[in-house]
């Protein structure tokens, strides 16, 4: 019985579909938003929210590697036992 990853993957594929809006959007208020109060925000707020978003993306397709590899090698057992 494999480990169904479709939740984890689909998680993954709405984190970048809805980052790639929310930085859309920012782009739209950063046109009219045009003072220091902005540019600390991004600074306070922002600067790490892209990279944190890949560190989290990049270990949740470790997460589903590391699984898939664990579900070959337990069904290679089980054919292994039932030989």
């Amino acid at each position: 019985m494999a480990f169904n990853l479709g939740r984890v993957t689909d998680c993954e594929s709405r984190l970048q579909r809805d980052f790639v809006e929310f930085a859309r959007q920012w782009a739209d208020v950063r046109e009219h938003w045009q003072d220091q109060r902005r540019v600390q925000f991004e600074k306070d707020h922002l600067t790490t929210l892209g990279p944190s978003l890949n560190r989290f993306a990049a270990a949740l397709r470790d997460f589903s590697d590391t699984v898939r590899k664990a579900d070959r090698a337990l069904q290679e057992d089980s054919q292994s036992l039932n030989d």
